[in-house]
């Protein structure tokens, strides 16, 4: 039996969708402090005591609807990851490197395109949320784990330095990606730190690939010869 606080009720009305979105825009607008169930009663076209019916209380309903994005931004990622992780060494369609590329761009274009981000998971909605949810924490925590698994068939296949421990680029990996992330979410990204961003991770991956299939964003400047 769910308990009160699952995060996938068996609840799936047109009201029920409803709170949840209007939920999602007044957290990501106004920030959880801010929000009232009313205004979200409101805004979802229903009464306050429906609401309650469906989530125990505002902050139930503030980690439902974190729970529903981040896991919807997690399964973004591990589905650039699972090719190469489901794969035969060998026998990937992409390189490892290519894979984590590609999950480093899908995520930092996924907390751009969706601009409530900054205020559902603006600081102090943060802290609220790790005082009684670990949301965050598995997410993250899975990612590191699809990481890892991506980057063990990489040393399997030959393509991933074997001299480093896996989990420590696993941790590099996640945390410096997470990194960027923070500055989006955050709202701290200025347009010249996109390059940034791309250019760092892709330093990363020379560092713990052999070979990342990607030529270098603007060419060499020749030497010029000394006399």
């Amino acid at each position: 039996m769910p308990s009160a606080h699952d995060p996938y009720p068996p609840r799936d009305t047109a009201a029920y969708r409803r709170i949840l979105a209007a939920a999602e825009t007044c957290f990501g607008t106004l920030g959880f402090q801010k929000t009232t169930v009313v205004e979200i009663a409101a805004a979802a076209q229903v009464s306050k005591p429906l609401v309650y019916r469906y989530f125990e209380s505002k902050e139930h309903l503030y980690e439902v609807v974190i729970s529903r994005l981040v896991e919807s931004w997690n399964e973004e990622l591990v589905a650039e990851l699972s090719p190469v992780e489901a794969s035969e060494p060998g026998d990937a369609t992409i390189s490892v490197a290519e894979a984590l590329r590609r999950m480093h761009r899908v995520s930092l274009d996924f907390a751009r395109q969706h601009a409530l981000l900054r205020g559902l998971l603006a600081k102090e909605s943060r802290l609220l949320l790790a005082s009684y949810s670990d949301v965050v924490e598995r997410t993250n925590a899975t990612l590191k784990s699809q990481i890892a698994a991506c980057l063990q068939v990489g040393v399997s296949s030959g393509e991933v330095r074997l001299d480093l421990p896996v989990d420590a680029m696993a941790d590099a990996v996640t945390e410096i990606h997470l990194a960027y992330v923070e500055r989006i979410v955050s709202g701290t990204e200025t347009p010249g730190a996109q390059r940034l961003a791309l250019d760092a991770f892709e330093t990363l991956l020379f560092g713990i690939c052999l070979n990342t299939d990607e030529p270098p964003s603007r060419p060499p400047k020749r030497r010029k010869r000394t006399r």
